[in-house]
């Protein structure tokens, strides 16, 4: 499946709707996330409309209003590959500078355990291509 395609982003937003800690943890959150590959301009960059825990919206970034924008996930090609086929972990990820993880810190603090588990259900997805 291509990362960041409609059919990954229904795929992604379909584990979070259905994962009961997700829900429990981020029930009061809603954001828009955005998603990037940072050398490839034939993968428009994608993102995701959070509501109260819930993913009700995705697509391109054009189809959103820029400043509501607050979380940002960018990596090149190589990185993101590493990170789906379990080379590398988040952490050893943003380590390498090739990664980045923009936003709200607080927000992202209050909200660690559900955002950890979301990230954790993306980089579990199995078959995804960059």
């Amino acid at each position: 499946m291509q990362f960041l395609s409609d059919e990954w982003a229904e795929a992604y937003t379909t584990l979070i709707n259905e994962d009961e800690t997700i829900q429990k943890k981020l029930k009061r959150f809603s954001s828009l996330f955005q998603y990037e590959v940072t050398d490839r301009e034939d993968i428009p960059t994608l993102v995701i409309e959070v509501q109260k825990g819930k993913c009700t919206s995705f697509g391109e970034r054009s189809a959103f209003h820029p400043k509501d924008i607050e979380f940002t996930m960018a990596a090149d090609t190589q990185t993101w590959q590493k990170i789906f086929e379990h080379e590398i972990g988040m952490k050893e990820a943003v380590k390498t500078h090739k990664f980045h993880i923009d936003g709200p810190k607080l927000k992202a603090l209050s909200n660690k355990t559900g955002l950890e588990k979301s990230v954790e259900l993306m980089i579990g997805m199995e078959n995804i291509q960059v």
